[in-house]
């Protein structure tokens, strides 16, 4: 039994000056069609996800959306958590260790500097930033999360929209 995560740092987003909230920032228009082209790829890969959480933030939010688009995996998948606003990658795992283990593959939408060193920390330092909508696919022979505190990765595959 295999277990898949893939950490996305949300698309582009718009000028900080053009919100008064910062979570209320919304996708750039390289941020959408970047998060299309990602979605593209998954696909590509094989990823078919049982569940999408997302940090409450319109820009990371509406990244996870454009991916369940692209992935054709249907918008009920997509859960809200409110702790993903720019939160620890300690807060990803104690979400992660969490979830049903029928769910095998899951897609988390959020942001820096937290997003990237979860992938860091999952992949033994394979990358050190995430670009936005930069992705880490992250495979685990483990059958349970709780397992993967203790597990080394399969395999990773880092995904930077601008070499798609």
């Amino acid at each position: 039994m295999s277990k898949e995560i893939i950490l996305v740092r949300h698309g582009k987003a718009v000028s900080p000056d053009t919100f008064t909230r910062d979570i209320d920032r919304v996708l750039a228009e390289r941020g959408i069609n970047d998060g299309y082209k990602v979605g593209e790829k998954l696909k590509s890969e094989g990823i078919k996800p049982d569940l999408i959480l997302t940090s409450p933030a319109a820009r990371a939010s509406h990244t996870a959306l454009i991916l369940s688009r692209a992935l054709n995996s249907g918008t009920a998948k997509i859960k809200v958590i409110k702790n993903f606003y720019h939160c620890s990658d300690d807060t990803f795992l104690d979400e992660i260790y969490l979830l049903d283990n029928k769910i095998n593959t899951v897609i988390i939408s959020a942001h820096n500097p937290g997003i990237t060193d979860l992938a860091s920390l999952l992949t033994s330092g394979l990358t050190n930033f995430l670009p936005t909508t930069g992705t880490a696919l992250i495979r685990f022979n483990i059958s349970t999360w709780e397992k993967l505190h203790s597990t080394k990765a399969e395999s990773s595959l880092i995904i930077k929209p601008r070499e798609l």
